[in-house]
Order: structure tokens, then sequence, then C-alpha cells
């Protein structure tokens, strides 16, 4: 798939997603109102029932129970009429008083607006009909129709706080990442432009052996080079080929003690099976490595210290355990540090072990975390490809 299509891809998938969402909410509210509209018939079928009964059996306590009880039981509007007359009203909302022109005009309108949705139930006395009882729908009903639109209003305008929300949290890390990149690519290229700039000066003072420094140079333009291949690949989807992890192990690890500051007595050691090989990017790996190891040297500073790299062949996958003996990682800050801008140094930017992550997981589909770590001890990262 095209790296184009996936963010289309994405919001198709949101839209769907949403408008299923939307439709399942006016349908279950659809049910709903289903459900209390047939409740509201069968009651003003009952009261009807029972209001004929009540009136042909003429027995006082019948006509009672209808009017005193059954009636004001109803929770909806209801208008009893007789010919031209209104007989009976209940839940009908009206400020006339009843009995006035007023009340009985207004009556009158909401009679046709009901008899639209439900049809007036007929009063019958001695097999003739001599009324009809008219009925709406409950309040509640009227104030259902509206819930899905409030709910969907809702949604989107949550929706939209949320996206606007996300856009400022995105814009944010991109200029850290931007800013971090740019600090880490001056600093990866400072150290050999400097060298190249030292060389050329002792060039021209011929103070120096040119075999020499034609050595040395050529050492710096390699490091240029493969500077220049790591941030090239970070981009892009690299080309994965056999690594024998041991040789790469031992790659870092020689890089590393050449670097070191010479009052330094941090001792970098590392064993494992020299059979384990993985498919991966060789640059980008030693990059992931190299970073954690580097990490681990500011962790112990210029103390004595010991950076131990043991390599396994575990169920999961081959595994990667560095251990150091600095000054340990607060378990509040042990997912914060894999974010881009994050650091628990002074002069740090906060991108190293974040391409790290990058690499492991996002590009060789890995794991990278912190095993373990206790203040003042040390820290063991993990890394299982």
């Amino acid at each position: 798939m095209k790296a184009s299509q996936k963010p289309f891809n994405i919001k198709l998938s949101l839209f769907i997603l949403a408008m299923t969402i939307i439709v399942m909410i006016f349908s279950i509210n659809r049910i709903m109102i289903n459900q209390l509209r047939d409740e509201a018939r069968s009651q003003a079928e009952i009261l009807a029932k029972s209001y004929s009964d009540a009136i042909n059996s003429s027995n006082e306590e019948d006509i009672r129970f209808v009017m005193d009880i059954l009636l004001p039981s109803m929770n909806f509007p209801i208008l009893i009429t007789s010919k031209d007359e209104i007989s009976a009203g209940l839940n009908l909302g009206f400020s006339a008083q009843e009995g006035s022109d007023e009340y009985n005009s207004q009556a009158w309108v909401m009679v046709k607006k009901m008899d639209q949705f439900f049809p007036p139930l007929d009063l019958v006395w001695d097999d003739v009909k001599w009324g009809e009882i008219h009925y709406s729908d409950p309040q509640v009903v009227t104030r259902l129709r509206w819930m899905p639109y409030i709910e969907v209003g809702f949604g989107i305008v949550f929706i939209l706080i949320t996206l606007w929300g996300m856009q400022l949290i995105r814009r944010s890390e991109k200029n850290l990442i931007y800013a971090g990149m740019a600090r880490e690519t001056a600093h990866q290229l400072g150290t050999p432009v400097s060298s190249l700039m030292g060389w050329v000066k002792l060039l021209r003072e011929e103070k120096e052996d040119h075999g020499i420094i034609l050595n040395s140079m050529n050492q710096d333009i390699s490091r240029l080079s493969e500077i220049s291949e790591r941030f090239s690949k970070i981009g892009s989807k690299p080309k994965l080929k056999g690594i024998v992890v041991l040789e790469l192990i031992s790659e870092v690890s020689e890089y590393m003690r050449d670097r070191l500051p010479k009052q330094s007595e941090i001792e970098i050691n590392y064993s494992g099976d020299s059979n384990i090989s993985i498919q991966g990017d060789w640059v980008l790996i030693r990059w992931a490595v190299e970073n954690l190891m580097k990490n681990a040297v500011d962790a112990m500073g210029s103390k004595s210290g010991d950076i131990s790299i043991i390599l396994t062949q575990t169920e999961a996958g081959t595994q990667l355990d560095m251990s150091d003996t600095g000054k340990g990682i607060p378990r509040s800050d042990w997912k914060n540090i894999f974010r881009p801008g994050f650091s628990t140094k002074k002069s740090g930017w906060g991108l190293g072990l974040s391409l790290s992550m990058r690499i492991v997981q996002d590009i060789h589909k890995g794991r990278l975390q912190i095993r373990e770590s206790t203040m003042n001890k040390g820290t063991i990262f993990e890394i299982i490809l």
C-alpha cells in the first residue's frame, strides 16, 4: 500500500464508523419511540374499553374508577369528545380555563393533530357510538425525538475539540522532532567536520605525515557518509538483510571505547552466541544500539562503571539486554524517555531513545523497553527482534 493511501483509508474508516454510530443512535431512538407509542396505544384502548363498559353497566363505582383512578393515571394527552363537544381532557398543558371558548378552540386544534398520528377510539353505549377518545404521544416521546440530534451535535463538538487538541499536540511534537533532528544532525556532523578542519590545517602547515592525515580524513569521511545514510534510511523503508548480531555489537562497542574520555574508567563488555543472526538494516540497528550505549555512558558520567551487553535467543526472538551501573531512571519516566523531546539531561535533546524506539519497533517490528531500573544502581534495556 502506498504511503499516500494510508491517511485516506484511515479517514474513510473513521467516516464509516461515524456514520454507523449515527445510524445506530437513530435506530435505537426509533425503537424506543415505537415502544412508547405502542404502550400509549394500549393504554388508550384499555381506557376506551373501560370507559364504555362503565357507562354501559351504569355502575357508579365503575364510572368513579375510570374517572378518578384510571383516567388520571394516563401520562399522555387525552381528549374525549361527544359529537361536537369537548367532554374531558387530560395532560393538555393549556393555560386557558377548562370550558372556555379559548380552551375549546385549542382543544379542537389538538384533536385534529392527534387524529393525524393516531386514529381515535370509539366510545360505545348500547352498541351506539356516542363519542371518541383522542390521544397523542407522551411528552417523553417528543423529547426523545430531539435526543439523537442533540447527541450527534454534542458528539461532533467533542470530536472537533478532540481533533483540535490532537492537532496542537501533534504540532508541538513535530516542532520538538524538527528541533531535535536539527540538533542531532548538527551533533552527529560536528565531530567529523571539526576533525576534517583540523586535518586540513595540519596539511597546510605540513606538521604531520601525510599518510596518517589522509587515513584519518578517510575515517572522518566514512563517518559523514554513515551519518548521511542513517538520516536517509530513518525516513524510508529500508531493505532488510542478514545480520550477525554479535559482530554488530562488537563494532559498536569498539567505536564507543575509542570515544570514551581518557579519564573514564567505564568498562564495556559483551557476550553471546556468534551464530545468532536476524533480518534487519545494519546501519539503523547499529544506530539504535549506539544510542542506548551513549545513554548508558551519560548515566554513569565521569565515574567508573560497567556496561554489559548479553545476546540470547529466546522464544520471543533475538534478545539483547544492555545493562549499566548508572544513576537509574525513575519509574514515572519509563515511558516518557521514549517520547520525542523528553530528556532528563540538562543539555539533552530527547531524540536518541525515541529514534531507537522507531528503529526497533516501527521499522523492524521488534520491541524496546526498560526491563529494570533502580535509582543509583543502574538500568537494563531490553531489545527483542
